[in-house]
């Protein structure tokens, strides 16, 4: 049986062919409106933006290049896409991420992206002349940073800043600690709980890549240099979850371009005053001969102390660099 609507565009198609039209009485103004049958359509566009199979630095937070989705009348379905998996950005590996659109009509546009995880290069190692010294900050930035840098300055000194990344009302300092030739390297997000950061390998390397986006957003570069808060004894927390353990940990952080650095000076260690930090820095139990010393920016009392160790280490003959991944790492574990 004829729906009602196509029985009378039949109908009066054949009064239009019946009928006999004069050509020289033709008006086009007489014309009168066409008839629109409209028919439900289920016609879905589901495209990828950027390549369909694309390749993806180790350590690098993941950015989907996103996708359009359209209905038969040209409308947004973007928010009916769902996807599932997802590149797990601090793992070597081949990612597939499927895209799907569906609405009531029971129909579903898909699309696939394959993603390439891949190992960033690291540099061969390259031992430092006797004698240097790596100075590193940790904690910062913070209200002493900037005092600490003019020190640097003044002194001629590189340095290596370990940043806590959520410390937002002093982020716009990471441009000048590039700017005065340091290095910057990554503490951590929240350094409020060992705990949490180290619960599980997800929990750490989350929290390591959001740190890692932030230097980003502030300096158009990424770290590759990390110093596990509290040390990598403290690391335990996480190596103990990981089947690997700590050989695993630093294939990982390898995988994303990235050495980790303990220390092996730390002159802030006995009564954390100006004074015994500069003699537990000044009278070491031997000589300086690849040294990576552990300070705070976050301490008043380490900036304070900060021209006098200088000026010592200057006079007799040391020399500052910052850390790079030539640079051997110095490790606990």
């Amino acid at each position: 049986m004829f729906h009602r609507k196509a029985l009378a565009l039949l109908l009066a198609c054949s009064l239009l062919l019946c009928s006999p039209v004069a050509s020289a009485d033709f008006d086009p103004s007489d014309t009168p409106p066409a008839t629109v049958i409209e028919a439900p359509s289920t016609f879905r566009r589901l495209e990828l933006l950027g390549a369909g199979e694309l390749d993806w630095p180790c350590g690098v937070p993941f950015e989907d290049p996103g996708f359009i989705a359209l209905g038969a009348d040209g409308e947004d379905l973007s928010g009916a896409v769902i996807t599932e998996g997802a590149p797990v950005p601090w793992h070597v590996g081949d990612y597939t991420i499927t895209y799907l659109c569906s609405e009531g009509d029971g129909e579903i546009a898909a699309a696939r992206r394959i993603v390439h995880v891949k190992a960033q290069p690291l540099p061969d190692i390259v031992h430092p002349p006797a004698g240097t010294i790596c100075l590193t900050f940790d904690d910062g930035p913070c209200e002493f940073t900037e005092r600490c840098l003019d020190i640097l300055a003044s002194h001629n000194v590189r340095a290596t800043f370990f940043i806590v990344a959520n410390q937002t009302r002093y982020l716009p300092l990471l441009p000048k600690i590039l700017e005065g030739g340091h290095t910057l390297g990554i503490h951590c997000y929240d350094h409020s709980s060992y705990e949490m950061l180290y619960r599980d390998e997800e929990h750490y390397f989350t929290d390591l890549l959001k740190a890692q986006q932030i230097i980003h957003d502030y300096t158009g570069q990424y770290a590759h240099v990390v110093r596990f808060p509290g040390g990598s004894r403290t690391a335990s927390h996480l190596t103990g979850t990981l089947e690997g353990g700590y050989p695993e940990l630093y294939a990982i952080l390898h995988d994303m371009g990235i050495r980790p650095y303990d220390w092996n000076v730390q002159p802030e260690s006995v009564t954390k005053t100006v004074e015994s930090t500069i003699i537990e820095f000044t009278h070491p139990r031997e000589n300086y001969e690849y040294a990576v010393v552990l300070l705070h920016d976050a301490r008043r009392f380490s900036v304070e102390a900060l021209d006098q160790m200088l000026t010592w280490a200057q006079a007799e003959g040391y020399t500052f660099a910052p850390l790079d991944t030539t640079f051997p790492e110095v490790l606990f574990n």
